[in-house]
């Protein structure tokens, strides 16, 4: 495998000891879910993913573990790394609406507490300014650029706050 950009750990070597069939029913329920075990590992998905070479499992081994219960999914870079371009679902001859159940898995993680490094801060830095990067005064000279103008973040912490996208678990 190429570099991997993703933070979250390797599979390299693991044994996965138990299937859990209960997450693969709670996974069935998310968007695109209940077309889960018509996957028949193509790998038409894989092939068509524009970072199959950056993570840490393709896609339809992404599959074929929510197929088996591995709830080690979450753990992937394939669920955070997703570019949601849809060429996956796109793809697939079955029709699954894969993109979907990533959207889900990572919703699942997120309220596990799984995250990548940065994502807290990310959705912080969202929060309180409007916007994930703040450039610097010494930045927007060099390319002869006004001052950064200010920005009113009363409607994106209204949208933040109905979405729940700043509480980090279930219920917070």
């Amino acid at each position: 495998m190429a570099e991997n950009w993703g933070q979250l750990k390797s599979f390299e070597g693991k044994k996965f000891e138990a299937l859990d069939a209960e997450f693969t029913k709670e996974v069935s329920k998310l968007i695109g879910g209940q077309d889960l075990t018509a996957c028949f590992q193509c790998a038409k998905c894989s092939a068509g993913c524009p970072v199959s070479d950056k993570v840490n499992i393709q896609v339809h081994e992404l599959m074929r573990m929510l197929l088996f219960g591995f709830r080690e999914v979450l753990d992937t870079d394939m669920v955070w790394l997703c570019t949601t371009c849809y060429q996956c679902q796109q793809r697939c001859p079955q029709g699954i609406e894969i993109t979907d159940i990533i959207f889900g898995l990572k919703n699942m993680a997120f309220r596990k507490g799984i995250t990548p490094p940065g994502y807290v801060t990310s959705r912080k830095a969202l929060y309180d300014n409007g916007k994930l990067y703040e450039p610097t005064d010494w930045e927007r000279d060099d390319l002869a650029l006004p001052p950064v103008p200010h920005l009113d973040v009363a409607e994106t912490r209204k949208v933040l706050g109905k979405t729940g996208l700043m509480r980090l678990q279930e219920g917070e």
